[in-house]
C-alpha cells in the first residue's frame, strides 16, 4: 500500500493544548513555525524542536513557546530580559513588541531549528544568547545585523 501523507494541522489554542499536553509528559515535540517575527533565525516553514522547561527556568537568549496573554495564538519568540518570574519575551524580526510573559505561561524552549532538512542555529554562535537578546530588545538585529546576514547568506549559497 502506498504511503499517504495524512496530515494533521492545527494553530492557536489547540496547537499549544496539544503541545502542553505532550511537553508535561517530559517529551519533545516538533511543528512547523508559522510567520515571519523570528527571521532571520527562525523563518516561515522551519521545523521546531521544543522541549519542556522541567523546572528549568529560560535563560535571557532562549526562544520560548507561549501563548499570547490572551490565549488565541501560540507564540514562539526570544527572552531579551528577565525581572524575577517575569520574562521580557519578543521575536528577532521588524517591528516586534516586548511582551511579559510569567515563568508559568512558557510553554518550553526551542532546542532545534531545522530547514530544508538541515538544521541551523538559533543565533550567531556558541554562548551567544545574551549579545542576540541585546541586539533584538534594541532592535539593532533587525536593522543591521540581518541585512548583513542575509547579504551574506545570498552569497554563501549562489
Amino acid at each position: 500500500m502506498p504511503f499517504q501523507d495524512d496530515t494533521l494541522s492545527l494553530s492557536g489554542p489547540t496547537l499549544a493544548e496539544l503541545m502542553q499536553a505532550v511537553l508535561e509528559k517530559s517529551c519533545r515535540f516538533r511543528f512547523s513555525a508559522r510567520g515571519g517575527s523570528m527571521v532571520p533565525f527562525i523563518h516561515d516553514g522551519d521545523i521546531l524542536t521544543l522541549a519542556p522547561l522541567a523546572g528549568r527556568r529560560p535563560q535571557v537568549g532562549a526562544v520560548v513557546a507561549y501563548r499570547d496573554p490572551d490565549g488565541t495564538r501560540l507564540v514562539v519568540h526570544r527572552v531579551v530580559r528577565k525581572d524575577g518570574r517575569v520574562y521580557h519575551i519578543m521575536g528577532d524580526g521588524r517591528g516586534c513588541t516586548t511582551e511579559l510573559v510569567s515563568q508559568e505561561d512558557i510553554l518550553g524552549q526551542v532546542v532545534q531549528v531545522e530547514r530544508a532538512g538541515r538544521r541551523v542555529r538559533l543565533g550567531l554562535g556558541a554562548a551567544d544568547g545574551w549579545l542576540v537578546a541585546w541586539s533584538t530588545r534594541i532592535g539593532l538585529l533587525w536593522r543591521v545585523i540581518s541585512p548583513v546576514y542575509d547579504r551574506l547568506r545570498k552569497i554563501l549559497h549562489a
